[in-house]
């Protein structure tokens, strides 16, 4: 079986570490989309003339599932393997992953085992009650029950630093969410495919190793960005309603953020930063609690 038919591996870039360059040691021997959502100009000069690898750019940061969905134009796999720039996986692990979503019809993600992150699945959160009470342990609740015979487990959600996705069934279910600019977009995506009875399976036998939190390069900048994405899209996930407690409380912590990037960052960055956080939260308050 030539795996480049079957296999199209999508890397989303922005603002990268090298760490990339230890990703794609592995992975020669396929077809590689690498997204550049901005300032990665060093690494792609080094990545420009490879010839297993396309370099495609919206000119724009429009975030990670939008930078996924763009990729999926030149897709022309049964398959793509969505991996962050900071994951080491070998080719195996890669074989793996694909038995699990070709021996298995209704599998719209294959993933494996993150290690050192191996509790990297677990239950879907649809009542933010049970999020907000096990917001640092979500991941980590495992429905034993769904273990399969052969060792892979269904869940309900997996982290999207590695997955393999099936093409017909991501088209099915519209793509990424794009009002998700970052974290939160894998979670509305298995949800979406639940919602379809579709599965996600995690093959133990398939491992990767995460560099987690290591494939943009570190600055105060970059953490308040990354913080406030993190409050935000729990927001659209649980459409909140305009008279929450947990809306209020987290429209504080946005403003301490954009407050704090005029403190020490940039006024002109951190007032298109507060121009986006009250558009955010117009669009929230519209919003109707299920």
């Amino acid at each position: 079986m030539n795996i480049n038919n079957k296999i199209t591996i999508v890397i989303v870039l922005y603002n990268s570490s090298n760490l990339i360059f230890d990703c794609l040691k592995s992975l020669t021997q396929f077809n590689i989309i690498i997204v550049d959502n901005g300032k990665n100009l060093n690494i792609l000069n080094e990545l420009k003339h490879k010839k297993n690898i396309k370099i495609i750019s919206q000119n724009k940061n429009l975030g990670y599932g939008c930078g996924i969905n763009f990729a999926f134009k030149y897709i022309e796999t049964d398959f793509f393997l969505v991996l962050n720039p900071d994951i080491v996986i070998e080719e195996s692990s890669i074989l793996k992953l694909l038995d699990t979503a070709l021996n298995n019809q209704n599998c719209a993600i294959a993933a494996p085992l993150n290690i050192p992150d191996a509790d990297s699945f677990g239950i879907l959160p649809e009542k933010r009650s049970l999020y907000e009470k096990n917001k640092n342990e979500f991941y980590k609740i495992k429905n034993i029950n769904k273990l399969k015979p052969d060792g892979e487990i269904c869940v309900d959600v997996t982290k999207g630093c590695t997955m393999l996705i099936n093409s017909k069934y991501f088209k099915e279910v519209d793509f990424f969410t794009e009002k998700y600019f970052l974290f939160w977009e894998e979670i509305d995506l298995c949800r979406k495919f639940l919602k379809k009875k579709l599965a996600i399976i995690v093959n133990p036998n398939s491992i990767v190793h995460h560099n987690q939190g290591s494939s943009g390069k570190t600055n105060l900048k970059n953490f308040f960005i990354r913080s406030y994405h993190n409050e935000l899209s729990p927001l659209h996930y649980f459409e909140v309603k305009k008279n929450s407690l947990y809306l209020y409380k987290n429209m504080f912590k946005y403003l301490f953020r954009t407050l704090s990037y005029l403190l020490i960052l940039n006024l002109k960055g951190s007032l298109k930063n507060l121009s986006k956080f009250l558009a955010n939260i117009k669009y929230i308050i519209k919003l109707k609690k299920k």
